[in-house]
């Protein structure tokens, strides 16, 4: 076999860099690309999670006996009584459930509360506006 010749696109002149000032250039945009990556990641994924394990905690950290709960499950339930990491529920007449506070799904306060936590934050808005000004 007679002998190949590589070359480039037709009327190209050679390249006069070598290989090593290529690479570093390259190192520099990988380096970029990763930051950027990060980046996206933490804003679009982990700041997300954190709020909502914050609501979370602070739904948790809230319920009080009488609130009415739904579980991931789908159960609804009012508290009877509320332990370190599980809360007895009264789904029936006479059916009492002991779950896991992490299987509660939402929390649902009695109307008296929900109006009474509506006029707090209305006072806390206030005193904001007149701190503001």
């Amino acid at each position: 076999m007679g002998n190949i010749v590589f070359a480039g696109a037709p009327g190209a002149a050679p390249s006069p860099t070598s290989g090593t000032a290529a690479t570093g250039g390259s190192w520099g945009s990988l380096i970029l690309m990763l930051v950027v990556f990060f980046a996206m990641f933490y804003f679009l994924i982990i700041m997300p999670q954190k709020k909502r394990e914050k609501e979370f905690q602070k739904m948790i950290s809230g319920m009080r006996r009488g609130d009415t709960v739904i579980t991931t499950g789908g159960i609804v339930g009012r508290i009877i009584d509320i332990k370190k990491d599980t809360v007895k529920i009264k789904t029936a007449n006479t059916t009492e459930l002991e779950i896991t506070k992490r299987s509660i799904a939402t929390v649902v306060k009695p109307k008296e509360e929900k109006e009474k936590e509506k006029k707090e934050d209305k006072k806390e808005d206030k005193k904001e506006d007149k701190k503001e000004k």
